[in-house]
């Protein structure tokens, strides 16, 4: 029986996401595959745990154009540096208890969906191969590991780009971004007399929610929100919407409540829109962080699945345009339906299955 092992790292949602879909997948896929889903930063140290995970957050949260600058760099292509150098004998060095998870395991093969786990395995020269999965429709050098066994991303011009960064291009793989097997079910539409509005803000309540709710509270639709884990924001938007709007917190149904609503306001996370894309919903980008929210904007943009809002302040006003032009909305629909890659997931591990049979 093959065995897998899924790394993640929680800085954003969208990587531990990435990771369970790959996981579900292989349950729902590949009976018979032994996977297991470890988030790596729950095995280093706690101090550094808490830092990596909730720097990204604060970054976009208070700093999105610090946070862009970095990422700009971050993208430059260069040759290996002292710094890198330092970093690669750190990865070495360090994350014992990662290792010994994966020891434990014994896999016969590793998938990434970040880059920390990736870079800490081949900086010890694990004698497995270790696949990574890009989670967003852009990719920077931070990424590239030419002694990974694998790349698969979300998009032709992110294979381009890894290529031109010097990784091998035979070896990168346009599957899809991984997403939950769930969202390639199909859902029964919107009966609603009224025009169905979806306002989320990721999984970790990011963005403007507040003042996004209060611009969108007066146009003519329902509105269902999505506060996710920030239960603060939450019990703040109830106040907001005084019973003009459905408000949940985190929910586990988010592939039904996409299937069911016309449009949705989202920040343009990797795998929130590769949900979206999978469910037809056209979406309404708002205030897209600088780096890959940007990124994943441009995707979208280009292949007409969504409209951005740079501000608040014009939102209500690109949500009301799409709401008053039923045959635009119906386009957008169908070129998300066009763009969609709901079945990457399986695809990718029908990849690093064929190619990793199990051992003996």
């Amino acid at each position: 029986m093959p065995r897998l092992l899924i790394l993640s790292a929680s800085a954003g949602a969208g990587h531990n996401r990435a990771a369970e879909a790959v996981h579900e997948s292989a349950k729902t896929w590949c009976p018979g595959v032994e996977t297991e889903w470890v988030d790596s930063l729950k095995y280093t140290n706690k101090l550094f745990s808490k830092l990596y995970e909730r720097s990204y957050f604060w970054l976009a949260s208070y700093a999105p154009d610090l946070w862009g600058a970095m990422y700009k760099q971050l993208g430059k292509k260069r040759e290996a540096n002292t710094l890198d150098k330092a970093i690669e004998l750190h990865d070495r060095l360090a994350y014992k208890k990662l290792m010994a998870r994966v020891e434990e395991f014994r896999p016969d093969a590793v998938v990434c969906t970040h880059f920390l786990p990736m870079n800490v395995l081949l900086a010890k020269k694990i004698s497995v191969p270790v696949y990574v999965v890009v989670t967003d429709y852009d990719v920077h050098t931070q990424w590239l590991n030419k002694k990974a066994a694998g790349y698969f991303v979300g998009a032709e011009h992110v294979k381009v780009l890894l290529a031109r960064y010097g990784y091998p291009a035979e070896k990168i793989r346009v599957t899809g971004i991984p997403i939950h097997p769930v969202f390639s079910q199909e859902v029964a539409p919107s009966t609603s007399d009224r025009p169905r509005l979806l306002l989320m803000g990721g999984g970790l309540g990011m963005g403007d929610m507040a003042d996004a709710l209060r611009r969108l509270l007066d146009l003519p639709c329902k509105i269902t929100v999505i506060a996710g884990k920030n239960e603060a924001l939450r019990r703040k938007l109830e106040g907001i919407a005084d019973g003009r709007a459905t408000v949940h917190g985190f929910v586990t149904n988010i592939h039904e409540l996409m299937g069911g609503h016309d449009l949705i306001v989202t920040k343009a996370g990797g795998l929130t829109t590769t949900e979206c894309l999978a469910r037809r919903l056209p979406m309404v980008l708002y205030s897209p962080i600088p780096g890959q929210e940007e990124c994943n904007a441009d995707f979208l943009l280009e292949r007409g699945c969504a409209v951005k809002a740079r501000s608040v302040d014009i939102l209500d006003y690109k949500v009301h345009e799409l709401l008053e032009s039923p045959a635009r909305l119906d386009m957008m629909k169908r070129a998300c339906g066009a763009a969609a890659r709901p079945y990457a997931g399986r695809d990718l591990l029908r990849h690093v299955l064929d190619e990793n049979p199990a051992r003996g």
